[in-house]
């Protein structure tokens, strides 16, 4: 495993695209998914959309560790969720 990480700040814009169109072959995969492009069912989106690469992959993998499909909708998405987002009323 590397330290290597890109600097999506400074990466131009083909760059982007390209690595976002990657990003979304790895939906579903819990070791590949680079946190860049969503996954999440529209009704997460308000929740989802302005955090962290990093809050996306461990949301992404917590969903998959619990065998959740990731399309779809419950209480289990949501707890999981506010608990990586450390939301109060969990």
């Amino acid at each position: 495993m590397s330290n290597y990480s890109i600097n999506m700040e400074t990466a131009g814009y083909r760059a982007t695209v390209a690595l976002y169109a990657l990003d979304e072959t790895f939906i579903g995969d819990p070791e590949n998914y680079m946190g860049l492009h969503y996954f999440w069912n529209h009704e997460y989106k308000y929740y989802l959309r302005p955090t962290t690469v990093s809050q996306k992959k461990r949301v992404h993998k917590k969903w998959l560790a619990a065998g959740l499909d990731i399309t779809a909708v419950s209480q289990a998405h949501l707890n999981i969720i506010k608990q990586v987002l450390k939301m109060e009323d969990n």
